[in-house]
């Protein structure tokens, strides 16, 4: 071929090229556009609803119908924001509100700003994603599980969140052999004394350990020490030497099992088959000369109770612990050294001013002013700081007397004899009481009700019949619960938004409408008790509003008022969300779930302001008279 027919050819293809490419453009593309633009909706509204279903059903419900949140979904919460109008208008400042709300949060409501850039999780287009999740318009042919129609989104985010529920399981918790040893300190002395050794101190690497026999294992074994950071404490707790003597002192049935330094101890039941622990409420015996290590928020009367003992046989054997303590108020769970009348402080490595006042139970100011320092001074290392005199000292973990008594200027010998110690005894942040004989340590574990409370609309009932068992049934500890269906994910945080996020939501709803060139200020109009009382009277919760029936006689939302005689009871039904029962800015008692009622007896006189701590629209008044 000649070089005029390739040129000729060359040509030819160009302008069928182009030809092709401007008929496409011309016909085809036309077509496709609006079917990408749909495609392209749809997979934001799908992920959405991913989004909604891990981080938003825990306070707007599991379809949007409203929960701690406002309800987001108007076909399934009647009286709503209407999310799903299509007028462009509506839509688009709906679109606005939600980009903001979401963006932001809303100060003081226990919505956070969710956006990346004001320190939350979310990026800009997952913020889009969940606006076209909630603004997708309701498709008619589309109906939920109870009938509603609904959108393909709303049903994917239900999709999703059972997809979660089935992943998740929730577990009966409680004390274990293991826990219950470590508390009463059994193991590091028994494993001690069968190798002559201190409890205190690393062992060394490379050397072995002897195990002594048990029920589990008759003749014992020997461990060899791995690691140099390795202790007495750290090998018994590993090998389950504790746990395997209270598992033998009452006649647990366990199997126990050791290869290459790894031991386990298998509780079984009275048939022998495998189970995951001991029951709530089981009695055990403990060893004699049992302690008991104080964990926080622990009262006399409680370890007392626990242990089936007398307060004052615990108080005689711990008089210098306990005298003088309130039985009924928290124990201090860290121990404290009595320091000598002339002791100071020499500053260490480390240390500020604000470490060393913590340290000693000190105000920063008063310790920074008795040493005529700023609280924002600087301290070197060897500054010798004054003390006031009795100040004590909380002992930090790892400290020896001889390092406390380095770093308050006085000698080991003094700072024991101060504290009734000998300069050679070890010292432990640990607060261990002595206890008498105890033979009825009552185990502690979870109900029903208590695992249902970790989670935002779940009561025990509804528990117990996803697991088929009864509400008030007792489960082993360990126990692993399969979650109801329609669960709406963990109990919601009560962290309430500080309103740092964007200038206008630095300030709750009712403070920005008075500020100067906003609004006008708000006067609360007084509100008088009703001529006659009722006595049947009935206070519904629904997603924003408090809605009071007396005597068969319906009041308008958030505007009830209502007078009643002493020992009136009112009751409290939860139709929609979760609430809590705040009258006169006081919480009475746990939330109330979506589907559960409570029963108030209103036995003192006065004027009572009933509120939500979630939603601050929420309002009716009882007067008791």
């Amino acid at each position: 071929m000649n070089t005029q027919k390739q040129i000729f050819l060359i040509v030819v293809l160009v302008f069928i090229f182009t030809g092709g490419c401007a008929a496409y453009s011309i016909i085809e593309l036309p077509s496709r556009a609006p079917s990408q633009v749909t495609w392209t909706k749809e997979q934001s509204v799908e992920r959405g609803a991913l989004l909604f279903a891990n981080n938003c059903r825990t306070c707007h419900g599991i379809k949007g119908q409203g929960g701690v949140g406002l309800p987001l979904n108007s076909s399934v919460s009647p009286g709503a924001r209407n999310f799903q109008n299509q007028d462009p208008l509506v839509l688009k400042a709906n679109q606005a509100l939600l980009r903001t709300t979401i963006s932001c949060g809303r100060a003081g409501s226990l919505m956070p700003a969710w956006l990346k850039q004001n320190n939350g999780p979310l990026n800009n287009i997952q913020v889009e994603h969940l606006i076209d999740l909630i603004t997708s318009p309701i498709d008619e042919t589309l109906k939920d599980a109870d009938g509603n129609v609904t959108s393909e989104g709303w049903l994917l985010a239900v999709e999703f969140a059972h997809n979660l529920n089935r992943e998740t399981n929730g577990i009966v918790g409680g004390d274990t052999l293991d826990t219950i040893a470590k508390a009463h300190g059994l193991g590091p002395k028994e494993l001690a004394a069968a190798n002559n050794l201190p409890v205190s101190g690393t062992l060394k690497q490379g050397s072995k350990l002897n195990i002594p026999g048990f029920r589990g294992d008759p003749g014992g074994y020997t461990y060899n020490v791995y690691n140099n950071n390795e202790t007495i404490t750290k090998v018994a707790e590993s090998q389950h030497v504790g746990a395997a003597i209270l598992a033998d002192l009452n006649n647990v049935p366990y199997k126990f099992s050791e290869a290459k330094g790894k031991a386990t101890l298998q509780l079984l039941d009275q048939d022998g088959a495998k189970t995951t622990g001991l029951f709530p409420g089981d009695k055990l015996k403990l060893p004699q000369d049992t302690t008991y290590t104080v964990a926080t928020g622990d009262t006399l009367d409680a370890i007392a109770k626990r242990h089936n003992v007398s307060t004052s046989a615990i108080s005689s054997l711990n008089s210098d612990l306990l005298r003088g303590v309130d039985t009924a108020k928290p124990l201090d769970a860290e121990r404290k050294l009595t320091l000598p009348p002339n002791a100071g402080v020499v500053v260490q490595t480390g240390q500020t001013l604000a470490v060393i006042a913590t340290e000693h139970g000190l105000k920063l100011d008063d310790l920074a002013k008795d040493n005529g320092l700023e609280s924002t001074s600087t301290v070197k290392v060897g500054d010798k700081l004054k003390l006031p005199t009795g100040t004590p000292y909380t002992i930090q973990t790892g400290d020896t007397l001889a390092d406390v008594a380095a770093g308050h200027g006085v000698t080991a010998a003094e700072l024991a004899a101060a504290n009734k110690l000998q300069t050679s005894d070890s010292i432990s942040p640990a607060v261990v009481l002595a206890m008498p004989q105890v033979d009825q340590y009552e185990v502690k574990g979870d109900s029903l009700e208590a695992v249902a409370k970790a989670y935002a609309n779940v009561t025990k009932e509804s528990l117990g019949k996803a697991n088929g068992v009864a509400a008030d049934a007792v489960l082993r500890i360990g126990q692993v619960l399969t979650l109801p269906a329609d669960t709406w994910g963990s109990t919601p945080p009560d962290t309430k938004n500080p309103g740092t996020a964007c200038v206008q939501h630095a300030v709750p709803d009712s403070s920005f409408a008075v500020l100067p060139g906003v609004g006008t200020p708000k006067v609360d109009t007084p509100v008088v008790a009703p001529i006659t009382t009722s006595k049947d009277v009935k206070i519904d919760a629904h997603a924003n509003d408090w809605a009071v029936t007396a005597d068969g006689s319906a009041q308008p939302a958030n505007k009830g008022v209502v007078a009643v005689a002493k020992g009136t009871a009112v009751t409290f039904t939860s139709v929609a969300g979760l609430h809590s029962i705040t009258s006169n800015g006081k919480k009475d008692g746990d939330d109330l779930k979506q589907g559960t009622n409570r029963s108030l007896t209103f036995s003192t006189a006065g004027q009572f302001k009933i509120t939500c701590d979630y939603h601050t629209e929420m309002l009716a008044y009882v007067f008791v008279q």
